[in-house]
This record gives C-alpha cells, structure tokens and sequence, in this order.
C-alpha cells in the first residue's frame, strides 16, 4: 500500500513542479487598440498610481515590459499587443483597480483605454486563475496522499511494534 502511495506521491509532485513552471513560464497577451493606448496606461501608471512597498518592484517591472515592447511595436502592426508573464498581468489588473487622477480629460483617456483593454485583461486573468486553481487543486491532493502516506506508516510501526512483542 505504501508503495503505491509513494509511487503516485513521486508522479503529482512531478505533475505539480511541471504546473507550476508552466505557469510561471506563461506569457498573456494583452491587446491595445494602439501604441497609443499604451503609452495612456503607461502615463496612468507613472502620474496617478499609488504604489507601496510591497508592490514597488512589480510595477516597475510592468512599467519596463510596457515600455520596451512599445517600443517594438510598429506603426503597420493592426493592434498593439503587449505580453505580460503572470505576475505583471496581476499588477496590471490590480493598478487598473486602483489608478487615481485629476481632470476630466485624464479621466476620459483612462476610461477609453479601461474600455478597449479591460476585456483582453478579464480573460488573462480568467487564464491564471484557472491554471492557479489547477496547481491549488494538484498540492491538495498531494497533501491527502501525503497524510495516507503518514497514516500508513504509523499502522506498520505499530505493527512492527505488536509483532517485536509477541514475539517475546
């Protein structure tokens, strides 16, 4: 029983590690209307986001990511696409939450941006958040198979136990 266990513990865990860095491989496509939807988001994110410590270091990254690809996009490219690997696509998610400004045309250039990118954005993160679920789902499993694991060993030492005493 043990082994059985142990051999399909060893096979999940190598399915988990194999989620997980496909996962963080992942790149989400996000699609602008143009360059300069992105260069409005970028303008957003340096003038009217509030950043904190813990997630300083994100939104640079993202800014970065933002910048160097829209450099690379062309003025014949149809749509402007940018690709974010998961963790930006969160920030992104989350300073889009989160963006504060003043002045109504600010307001009007963020809410058309909001307007051509947000669904593009709501099905990335629909993505991650099923292949984070998947992994979530995979380490419980592996938790269960591990407490068979333990439980199974406890009954062969006390077997071991009952057996070295009768023995006497």
């Amino acid at each position: 029983m043990s082994k059985k266990l142990e051999t399909k513990r060893k096979e999940l865990s190598a399915k988990v590690d194999e989620l997980q860095v496909t996962a963080a491989e992942k790149t989400f496509d996000i699609t602008f209307e143009d360059k300069k939807m992105i260069k409005t988001l970028m303008e957003h994110l340096n003038k009217g986001y509030s950043w904190k410590t813990s997630n300083a270091a994100v939104i640079v990254t993202l800014y970065d990511q933002l910048k160097k690809q829209n450099k690379e996009i062309t003025q014949n490219d149809l749509d402007a696409v940018i690709s974010l690997r998961g963790h930006e696509l969160n920030a992104l998610y989350q300073a889009l939450l989160n963006v504060e400004g003043t002045g109504i045309e600010s307001a009007r250039k963020f809410i058309t941006m909001l307007t051509h990118v947000g669904e593009t954005v709501s099905n990335a993160m629909t993505q991650l958040a099923e292949m984070n679920k998947e992994i979530s789902d995979a380490h419980k499993e592996l938790a269960e198979i591990d407490a068979q694991i333990n439980s199974a060993e406890e009954v062969e030492s006390d077997l071991e136990l009952v057996t070295d005493e009768t023995s006497k």
